[in-house]
């Protein structure tokens, strides 16, 4: 999904979408999914930012 993309945050929620996507939260940590991919999302788009300085 990432190959060839561009390098941007949509392009990264995409890509993360797609691997939580079979996430299996338990009753009490739901939360950790959407907090999960916010992270991700983050910091990959924080590096590929960086990379282009």
């Amino acid at each position: 999904m990432l190959t060839g993309a561009a390098a941007d945050a949509e392009t990264f929620a995409a890509a993360t979408d797609a691997e939580l996507a079979a996430a299996k939260p338990l009753r009490d940590n739901g939360y950790k999914v959407t907090l999960m991919r916010n992270l991700v999302v983050a910091v990959l788009t924080e590096l590929a930012e960086e990379a282009t300085r």
